[in-house]
């Protein structure tokens, strides 16, 4: 069993990655000619809530987590 400040070491490490891959994505929607188009976010979007479902976490969260990240990565992309 982890002790307590394993298990924050780990969190810690989890959300370093995420950050890092928030920041690869950003990149990645820049680089896009002519950004993401809205049909473009609807599927990405889909893929957000079937990730959910999949690995039952809850939708409307992932889907307000989804809108956030199409929202960071647009700002760069404009």
């Amino acid at each position: 069993m982890m002790s307590a400040e394993d298990i924050l070491a780990a969190l810690e490490k989890i959300d370093q990655q995420l950050v890092r891959l928030i920041a690869d994505r950003r990149e990645l929607v820049s680089q896009m000619p002519g950004g993401i188009s809205v049909d473009q976010e609807l599927e990405i979007m889909s893929l957000w809530i079937d990730e959910a479902v999949e690995r039952e976490l809850p939708e409307d969260a992932m889907e307000k987590m989804g809108k956030i990240m199409s929202q960071i990565c647009r700002k760069r992309g404009e």
